[in-house]
């Protein structure tokens, strides 16, 4: 069984429209905390420095569960922790292969703290592809390495609901407190269809362009929790930058804002988080949940950093 990144790219998904665009102006232009406008819709950005006014910050792992790292990008330059693994080739080889985990790691880096740090785990290789049961071990390791929300920009095609290879190692993640996020799918179908999206258990995270319409191809249905920013968003490519879409770039913004949270109160479980971002999210498509765009925009600009958290 395969799992597949979810990439605009047409060599690796041939259902999208869009090429990507590589950025051409000087890279001095650019600088990690608000590169794409998805920070800033969101509201990242003031969470960021409303949560760096309260003093030093404890640190906040991201599992991000892809095709690796490129720890030459400048912009991710001690953002990543030193635990990473290559479950392709049983090693610490983490180096990306390709582009996408390095996309992915670039997001979350964008939208939080320097406290906050991607932990990578290698589950695919050059050509987009893997195997699911590298990413059960995966999950595993990370939750044995402490992590605080495992990013999954993968999937595979689940129409008769019969995979069910994730289901234990998700399971533990998110009894232990981990926050779960996936990937919808830009197939442009039902996120039913999608595995693990069509999980319970996960944060299902489709893609929406800047002014909050839902992307051609991403996929919805009444898994998706939240629309996020998915649409020409601006990430570290190898050691470039690269405009690109898909919900394989909404669903770091969800992970990145879930890292933020537990940046403010670390002991945070899943349906705790999954509270607040519904408390601050805004309605998009029909009032109140909806199949396409769930509970809609996350926007923490207001959360309140100085509020009690609730309790374990």
């Amino acid at each position: 069984m395969t799992a597949a990144i979810l990439s605009a790219v047409i060599v690796i998904a041939p259902f999208a429209k869009s090429e990507p665009v590589f950025v051409t102006e000087s890279l001095n232009n650019y600088a990690l905390g608000y590169m794409s406008w998805g920070v800033k819709h969101m509201g990242l950005d003031v969470l960021q420095k409303n949560l760096e006014k309260k003093g030093k910050l404890p640190e906040v792992k991201v599992a991000v569960i892809d095709s690796g790292i490129n720890t030459d990008n400048k912009y991710l330059k001690n953002r990543y922790a030193n635990d990473g693994y290559n479950f392709l080739d049983n090693n610490t080889d983490i180096s990306d292969s390709e582009f996408h985990g390095t996309m992915v790691s670039g997001v979350i880096s964008d939208c939080t703290s320097s406290n906050v740090k991607v932990l990578p785990l290698k589950v695919n290789g050059a050509s987009g592809r893997g195997n699911m049961k590298n990413v059960a071990k995966a999950i595993h390791y990370a939750v044995e390495h402490n992590a605080d929300v495992i990013n999954l920009s993968l999937s595979s095609e689940d129409p008769n609901h019969t995979i069910t290879i994730l289901d234990e190692a998700i399971e533990e993640a998110v009894s232990k407190g981990v926050v779960v996020v996936a990937a919808a799918g830009n197939q442009g179908g039902d996120t039913a269809d999608r595995y693990p999206a069509n999980k319970d258990n996960v944060l299902t995270i489709t893609s929406v362009d800047s002014s909050d319409k839902i992307a051609e191809n991403a996929n919805t249905g009444a898994d998706v929790d939240f629309a996020l920013p998915g649409v020409l968003i601006l990430a570290p490519y190898k050691r470039l930058m690269m405009v690109d879409s898909g919900t394989s770039l909404a669903a770091p913004h969800a992970a990145a804002a879930a890292a933020l949270l537990k940046s403010w109160c670390k002991h945070l479980n899943q349906d705790q988080v999954v509270d607040i971002l519904k408390q601050y999210s805004v309605d998009l498509g029909a009032k109140g949940f909806d199949n396409t765009y769930g509970w809609g925009m996350i926007n923490l600009s207001k959360f309140n950093v100085n509020a009690t958290p609730p309790s374990r």
